[in-house]
């Protein structure tokens, strides 16, 4: 509907009610009876099409529970596996300070999360990204892991970031770098085109193939594994910095206040 002012009906025709249903959900009506399935849908549509979103965000003010979905991918890897829940606990101890609940959404369990305000997908593909908002109108926020989607905020590393201080680390030396394997191409192909030379890991194994005795490493799991012998440049992808700004993206997205720039980086 570019370039046509949305109106009410608009909404009202999308979200399959009545106009008054959707009057109603804007205006934070109490008073009636509308399931929370259907006063979602209708603020998940007012969002989509961005028609007064300062409205919505008053309809869904009164109705935030504070709980936080935090979703992950299917795999093997018993290092991504380890990589998940620390990012989990980490977000959680940080939400857990500003009086947020956080649960763990398992991919075998991609269904309608009613309680959460709004979704965290941690290093997900856009294909199952897609497949848990199908299932829910809480906004999805993608953390480490690129939709490239402007309904949705992704807040990731700015890689440019990292290869400044690998650069500076080796005085400009050949350096690796080895990361966590992930199965979101698009973040796949973005590093591929940061760096010279990426190695994908998925088992201890894997670090065998380490081609460069100058490494750099984003993945706190990864740590622990690195032979002492190679010289190791390591650049948390979780920091303070990048949480609060998930939080800062957590907060406008369950507000459905209305953010022209989505793709966050840092």
């Amino acid at each position: 509907m570019a370039g046509k002012k949305v109106t009410i009906k608009d909404v009202a025709r999308e979200a399959g009610v009545s106009v008054a249903t959707v009057s109603y959900v804007v205006n934070g009506r109490t008073d009636l009876k509308i399931s929370d399935e259907t006063r979602k849908r209708v603020l998940q549509v007012i969002n989509l099409l961005n028609y007064s979103p300062n409205q919505a965000a008053k309809a869904l003010a009164s109705k935030r529970k504070n709980q936080v979905g935090f979703a992950i991918s299917e795999t093997k890897s018993v290092l991504k596996t380890a990589d998940q829940m620390h990012v989990m606990k980490t977000v959680a101890q940080f939400m857990g300070d500003k009086n947020y609940d956080v649960f763990l959404i398992p991919p075998s369990r991609f269904e309608n999360y009613g309680q959460a305000d709004a979704l965290i997908c941690y290093d997900l593909d856009k294909k199952t990204f897609a497949s848990l908002g199908d299932c829910n109108f809480a906004p999805l926020l993608a953390l480490d892991c690129y939709i490239n989607d402007s309904l949705f905020f992704q807040i990731n590393t700015n890689l440019e970031r990292l290869k400044a201080a690998a650069e500076k680390k080796f005085n400009g030396k050949s350096y690796q770098y080895v990361m966590l394997d992930t199965a979101n191409t698009e973040k796949k192909e973005f590093t591929n085109n940061t760096f010279d030379s990426v190695l994908y890991v998925n088992q201890p194994s894997d670090l065998e193939k380490i081609s460069s005795e100058n490494i750099l490493i984003s993945n706190k799991i990864l740590l622990d594994f690195i032979p002492d012998k190679y010289k190791v440049c390591y650049e948390p992808d979780i920091t303070a910095d990048k949480l609060e700004l998930l939080y800062k993206a957590y907060e406008q997205a369950a507000e459905r206040i209305h953010i022209e720039n989505h793709n966050l980086c840092i």
